[in-house]
């Protein structure tokens, strides 16, 4: 025994190095698939730790958080973001969240009083984001009455309505929505409305005016003549429903053409051949059969079985009730708008406490990637989460800040995750029963909170955040810093898109080779090769060039929609092959050998911070030495008293 407490000893005294801090997640998801739109990335066997509300790491190092999530099996996605539905009702904002979707936005209906609509739903709160648009139908009631055919031809009338939309935005509104068709009256507020949209760079949404077979094209027509006026962001609502139906080709050749011309113009679809509305709306004026192609037998009341006939329309005429037009779509034509890539998804509803509803109020998202993705193989795995999360939140981040940090898994983005089950997720919810929640969404996290897991949703807690203009929500981001770069034969450049990241700069690799005429692939498993003999892997410090293993001081990240690898560990990647000068704002290169005091590249106070912070780690491992040192050497005590008695 006393041999054993003499090795310890020893052993104690040996040279320690300093305990690693490791730093506790909140949350981290492990074993997933992993897809990034913003990179085209699908990695496997990686893990992301996310602490607050944001993602910190992505990383294949095993790491601990309070709550782990095992994915194994599962898709790890950017959270669903649903672009037209409407207000947050607390039935249907559940089955939105069963569906995956943790951003909320009602740009179809919206809202004629901003600062009271964010303020409402914030005391009440809400399980997903929400924000809304400067709805126009809305805002001309107290202005020239209910009539949706009324004209607003005085002058006043429209400076007023302007000034109320104005004041939606500064207040937080998202951007203007119109529905032309419901209300046929709204022509000549358009282009100064427009004009207000585009002083202000935020999006205008259209259900357009026509919908018919004879003149849907003119309705894309008409909203292009609009954008190419005043500059304006366009974006068309449903266009399988509203403008392509019976056209579809047509109708994606004149978008794309117009944004070939310069127009930013998008579009969007719901993934169902059937079409829904108010049966008391103006969509049902006299020859609504021969425009729709539909008889009163393809009606269906929402939400019950009950169909509509030629005797009972009328009746249900009178009523507000919400009827589905069964084949009102070819299903070849939403197809083809699906494999569009400019195509985003949007559900175009939100279920109400009733029912009477359309059932892609329910299952929009799980029908996309159940439907669409696996059975009929019509879309990729990633091409279906760029439509439902990376470019709805491109199309927002003019007017809203945060949705530069959401529909992307990056380092610093929003821990809006969603995570389902490629083999399992779809749809439940018909017409009959609209309120059937969508299954294979296994998890949803907003804003770093976990809302949704295996038991379903979980209850009493509301992590959702208003989704605000600019002029209301202030951001600080992180913004790029000074960069040169110069090789002795080449001109000096401003390197774009530097980052300074926890006291290290993070130079983008794309732009970083591309200057020094090197070879980059960024592969989609994570891996990326630079020239003939440099492979590295994002999330991973260990590389290899040729067969000399390295390791990096930092892993290379993902990050503002590009890869990026730490300024200090870029001479490892260099060595033999240029000199490397480094200098307060940029570097240097020379042909030949590598600088070996590549260290001192670091910033004054980071190399502050490391030298305190070692010491800190010296100092506890050898505390607890000195502990078991004592201990040892009472123990020695003990054991010889313990032999004279």
């Amino acid at each position: 025994m006393r041999k054993i407490l003499i090795i310890i000893l020893i052993l104690c005294l040996l040279p320690l190095k300093p305990i690693a801090e490791k730093e506790e997640y909140h949350i981290v998801i492990k074993n997933g698939t992993i897809f990034n739109p913003s990179t085209d990335h699908e990695l496997v066997g990686y893990n992301i730790g996310i602490k607050d509300d944001k993602i910190l790491r992505i990383t294949k190092e095993d790491i601990s958080g309070k709550e782990e999530i095992d994915a194994t099996g599962l898709v790890v996605s950017p959270g669903f973001i649903d672009l037209i539905s409407y207000d947050p009702n607390s039935v249907g904002i559940r089955l939105k969240v069963l569906d995956g979707i943790t951003s909320n936005l009602a740009m179809h209906g919206g809202t004629e009083d901003a600062e009271q609509w964010y303020r409402g739903w914030s005391k009440s709160g809400v399980l997903t984001n929400f924000g809304a648009s400067s709805f126009i139908t809305r805002q001309r009631w107290p202005i020239v009455g209910y009539g949706v055919d009324t004209e607003m031809t005085k002058k006043e009338d429209i400076e007023r309505l302007v000034e109320d939309a104005k004041r939606n935005i500064e207040a937080g509104a998202l951007g203007i929505s119109f529905s032309f068709e419901y209300v046929p009256g709204i022509k000549y507020e358009v282009i100064p409305l427009l004009n207000l949209a585009k002083e202000y760079n935020v999006p205008t949404f259209y259900h357009l005016r026509y919908s018919d077979g004879d003149r849907g094209l003119e309705g894309i027509k008409e909203v292009i003549e609009y954008g190419k006026e005043t500059g304006a962001i366009i974006h068309i609502m449903h266009i399988n429903s509203t403008g392509g139906t019976f056209h579809m080709e047509e109708a994606l050749e004149m978008v794309n053409k117009a944004r070939e011309e310069g127009l930013d113009i998008t579009a969007c679809v719901y993934p169902y051949n059937f079409w829904a509305t108010y049966i008391d709306s103006a969509r049902f004026r006299p020859e609504w059969q021969e425009r729709y192609r539909i008889t009163y037998e393809d009606l269906q009341i929402g939400g019950t079985d009950i169909r509509i006939t030629k005797d009972t329309f009328d009746k249900y005429r009178t009523q507000h009730l919400l009827v589905a037009a069964h084949g009102s779509m070819p299903e070849e034509e939403l197809i083809m708008a699906l494999k569009d890539p400019h195509i985003m998804i949007g559900s175009d509803t939100i279920i109400e406490p009733s029912g009477n509803n359309h059932p892609r109020g329910a299952g929009t998202y799980s029908r996309l990637f159940g439907k669409y993705v696996r059975e009929e193989k019509v879309l990729s795995t990633m091409d279906a989460i760029k439509k439902v999360s990376y470019l709805p939140a491109k199309r927002m981040e003019s007017v809203a800040p945060q949705m530069r940090y959401k529909g992307r898994i990056e380092i610093g983005s929003d821990a809006d995750i969603t995570i389902f089950n490629p083999d399992t997720i779809i749809d439940r919810s018909t017409v009959k029963d609209t309120t059937l929640p969508s299954v294979g969404v296994e998890y949803v996290i907003i804003n770093g909170v976990i809302v949704k897991n295996n038991n379903g949703i979980v209850e009493g807690i509301s992590p959702g955040r208003p989704i605000r203009s600019y002029f209301v929500d202030k951001i600080d981001e992180n913004k790029p810093i000074d960069f040169n770069l110069k090789l002795e034969d080449k001109d000096k450049i401003s390197l774009e898109s530097v980052y300074e990241l926890d006291g290290q700069i993070y130079l983008p690799i794309k732009r970083l080779f591309e200057y020094l005429n090197i070879a980059t692939e960024n592969n989609k498993d994570g891996s990326i090769n630079i020239g003939n003999v440099v492979n590295l892997e994002i999330g991973n410090k260990a590389a290899k060039i040729g067969d000399k293993e390295m390791v990096f001081d930092k892993e290379p990240i993902i990050y503002k929609e590009g890869i990026y690898i730490g300024a200090k560990d870029l001479g490892k990647i260099l060595e033999g092959n240029f000199k490397l000068i480094y200098h307060e704002k940029g570097i240097d290169f020379k042909y030949g050998e590598s600088d070996k005091a590549i260290e001192a590249f670091l910033p004054i106070d980071e190399e502050k911070i490391k030298t305190t912070n070692s010491k800190k780690s010296y100092i506890g491992a050898y505390g607890f030495s000195a502990l078991i040192i004592a201990l040892v050497l009472f123990s020695l005590k003990d054991k010889k008293g313990s032999r004279e008695i």
